[in-house]
């Protein structure tokens, strides 16, 4: 009987010892691409009101993130499942976009709810090469830490 709840503890020991790919997307991450002057909206992952002024949005304005209701900061070249401690200095409402970096997003009146951003690529305007009017993100939302 020993013999047995020893060979089931090393089981279980190695069972639990599965690593997790950091570059393998989290559940429930959304790819997109977003073009200049288009809105993202999250007013979805918070309880209020769907009045204006509980709005929370990101879009692209050239080569920068802007948000409404939200700050963000960038938390450098890491996976979304990099992603899992928050800075304390950085946060802005204007980000650059930064190609293969990473972003959290919080409402200023934050309790722990966030959305954690992947810079996948920008687009460029095709009749402008250089002139960014786009990116390829992943998200996920809400992500509490």
């Amino acid at each position: 009987m020993k013999k047995f709840f020893v060979l089931l503890i090393m089981a279980l020991s190695f069972a639990s010892c599965v690593e997790v790919d950091p570059n393998e997307d989290p559940i429930g991450t959304i790819t997109i691409d977003l073009y200049e002057g288009q809105f993202l909206y999250f007013n979805s992952i918070y309880e209020y009101d769907p009045y204006v002024d509980h709005v929370h949005y990101m879009l692209i304005d050239g080569s920068n993130f802007l948000t409404y209701g939200m700050e963000m900061v960038n938390v450098g070249e890491r996976t979304l499942r990099q992603v899992n401690s928050l800075p304390t200095y950085g946060w802005s409402s204007v980000l650059s976009i930064v190609p293969g970096n990473s972003y959290i997003l919080r409402d200023w009146n934050s309790e722990g709810v966030y959305i954690r951003i992947y810079v996948v690529n920008v687009i460029e305007n095709p009749d402008n090469p250089g002139q960014i009017i786009g990116a390829t993100i992943k998200y996920q939302a809400p992500f509490n830490l």
